[in-house]
């Protein structure tokens, strides 16, 4: 069986109409030509150019031009120059054949719609046939060249008629329902008599247009006749049915892949074709009359729709629920699996970058003021799923059965993870359309709302666990001294926690508590230096980690003083000696090994008592100190006949 060919496709907004419709085409045309269709993402246009589409556009670091054997680009749906250009050019560099719709770009086949003549068609039909001679414009952006070009043809027309398009009737809507509102609202307080049309630059603006009207007490078409352009989806559920103008987009798909294959096959198919329009004549001219028994024909689908999405919702909210609780990975790709089957597709992953789930490096440092450790660049296959069969999450380079599904599906589409700023990874979809034999699970209507909510749910799991490192870190450091012993506080709940296990034991147990005293700290400073001092006291708290077992409790509790306790069931003064003996032939191997110019030592005490339930540590500490101030003292004294010589 011939292998099958790989065509990619770049665009932004696929849950909008035009862009769900064109990609539907191009993998129609390519399951004729025997071709998958990978399919990258981004859920922005690029106009706002803020984080999140930082976010987005990483999407399209996920193609892998070298196995792509021919690439569609939706140049009008990504407004940043810099990253649609950037794509065409990595694409160039690796000889991979491209296609761009809507977008004039240079060394590609370009595939544009001719705008202009079904505009022009729609001026002209409104004055031919409905005798229209005042007409209101509604353009979208100033200097915008697609309003601009509709402005120039409704003015060329209409001289050509005779007339004249008054400047004061060119009201500039932006292509959006709320400018278009208050364009309306400006115009109704101008003074100006009531047109013969509104000729809408688009369909939002007609809808728009129609809603005021009947705000203000007129019908369409009975006072005043409206025409859009694009046919956007919600022109197909609007009363009146709208007259405009739509793209042949399943031509345009064609059209894409038919140049592709064409080139893969050694012919030129040359620079480019130009697509016109479909002029839609319908009810807001008057050219239909309206039947409101058609509305009966509206609501059914529109319930659907209506019913449909509720359903989402709640599995979402489903989805929501599942994964807060979730406690560890495992639970939170299972759950996202576990909700990515109820939409049936056919092959679904998520991969995160790095460790995902230590994203929280970065707050743990404001704390404990150490940087946060650079990636491995391993990747976190949080879930992946299969056609039925689901696996855990896995460390990997990748996707772990991504080539196997490609062996079984036609069909991809990539979308990034992101949150808080962070790139977080990637997800992909193994969907069908039909054409492959399987039950049809391409309605991406709800994809933009799904991936959000997936990015919710993830980023709602990393700062459970951003929040779970941190308190665990504070607690940390409001028991431990930053030598990695315990502070007082620390030392007090520790021991007195061993303390009560012991006594519920039942069996005859010892507390015993090492006092331990740096000597000569105020010597080692003064000579050597503060920095000099820092050393000899992490010597003494690294002599007492040394000695740390599962018994003892080792701690500073300030300054020079370091407290050790520790509990015993045999001789307690032979256990507390062999503890003093260890720490001292710790700071004696330092001495020995380490250059300077200064010895670490320390005094001790040692004092012990039989564990009962009256038993008092600071009574013992208290004795465990004397004997040490004893023991301080004739090292003063030894100190100071040995520099008298």
């Amino acid at each position: 069986m011939e292998k099958k060919r790989i065509i990619g496709i770049c665009l932004g907004r696929i849950q909008e109409y035009f862009q769900n419709d064109i990609v539907h085409s191009i993998i129609r045309s390519a399951h004729d030509k025997n071709c998958k269709v990978l399919i990258f993402n981004a859920f922005s246009d690029f106009y706002m150019n803020d984080a999140y589409d930082a976010g987005e556009k990483h999407v399209f670091d996920l193609i892998d031009y070298d196995r792509l054997d021919g690439l569609i680009v939706m140049g009008e749906s990504i407004h940043n120059d810099e990253l649609r250009n950037g794509i065409i050019e990595n694409a160039r560099r690796k000889n991979v054949y491209t296609v761009c719709i809507d977008k004039h770009t240079e060394g590609c086949y370009n595939i544009s719609f001719n705008y202009r003549t079904a505009f022009e068609a729609m001026v002209e039909h409104i004055i031919s046939v409905h005798g229209c001679k005042v007409i209101n414009l509604v353009a979208g952006m100033k200097n915008n060249a697609f309003s601009d070009e509709r402005i120039d043809c409704c003015r060329e027309i209409m001289k050509k008629h005779g007339l004249e398009l008054d400047e004061r009737r060119i009201m500039y809507g932006d292509f959006w329902a709320d400018p278009t509102s208050r364009a309306f609202d400006e115009f109704m307080q101008s003074g100006l008599s009531l047109p013969d049309v509104f000729i809408c630059c688009n369909d939002s603006m007609a809808i728009t247009i129609c809603s005021k009207l009947k705000e203000c007490g007129l019908a369409v078409p009975g006072d005043v006749l409206v025409t859009g352009f694009d046919g956007i989806l919600e022109e197909k559920y609007h009363i009146p049915r709208l007259t405009t103008a739509k793209q042949d987009v399943e031509l345009a798909g064609q059209k894409a892949v038919e140049a592709i294959a064409a080139h893969l096959e050694g012919w030129n198919p040359g620079d480019g074709c130009v697509i016109d329009h479909k002029v839609q004549l319908a009810h807001s001219c008057g050219c239909k009359k309206i039947d409101y028994r058609e509305a009966t024909g509206q609501i059914s689908p529109l319930f659907k729709l209506a019913d449909g999405d509720n359903t989402y919702d709640s599995y979402m909210h489903e989805l929501n629920n599942a994964a807060s609780d979730a406690e560890n990975l495992d639970i939170l790709g299972d759950k996202i699996i576990y909700h990515s089957a109820m939409f049936g597709y056919y092959y679904f992953g998520v991969c995160m970058n790095e460790d995902y789930s230590n994203m929280s490096e970065d707050y743990e440092s404001l704390i404990s003021g150490v940087s946060p450790r650079v990636s491995d660049g391993r990747k976190l296959i949080l879930c992946e799923r299969l056609i039925g069969t689901d696996y855990s999450p896995v460390y990997g380079d990748g996707f772990m059965h991504l080539e196997e599904a490609m062996e079984e599906l036609d069909v991809f589409l990539f979308w990034s993870i992101h949150f808080r700023g962070k790139i977080a990874g990637h997800g992909v979809m193994g969907i069908s359309t039909g054409l492959d034999g399987r039950v049809p699970n391409d309605d991406i209507r709800h994809l933009l709302k799904y991936t959000r909510n997936l990015n919710h749910v993830l980023e709602l799991y990393n700062s459970k666990a951003v929040m779970k490192k941190v308190i665990n870190r504070l607690n940390e450091l409001y028991v431990h001294d930053h030598t990695g012993l315990f502070n007082r506080r620390g030392f007090y709940g520790e021991i007195n926690r061993q303390i009560s296990e012991s006594l519920n034991s039942g069996e005859d147990r010892y507390l015993i508590i090492v006092s331990v005293d740096l000597d000569g700290l105020k010597y080692i400073n003064d000579t050597f230096g503060h920095a000099e001092g820092d050393v000899a006291i992490k010597t003494v708290a690294d002599a007492l980690i040394s000695i740390w077992g599962e018994h003892e409790v080792c701690s500073r509790f300030g300054g020079d003083e370091f407290t050790v306790a520790s509990i015993c069931g045999c001789d307690p003064e032979a256990c507390g000696n062999v503890l003093v003996d260890r720490i001292k032939a710790f700071m004696e191997s330092f001495n020995t090994s380490s250059g300077k110019p200064y010895k670490v030592e320390a005094s001790f005490g040692i004092h012990w008592d039989k564990l009962d339930e009256n038993t008092k540590i600071d009574t013992i500490i208290k004795a465990a100190d004397d004997k040490m101030y004893v023991d301080k003292s004739e090292h003063h004294c030894r100190r100071s006949r040995n520099t008298s010589r």
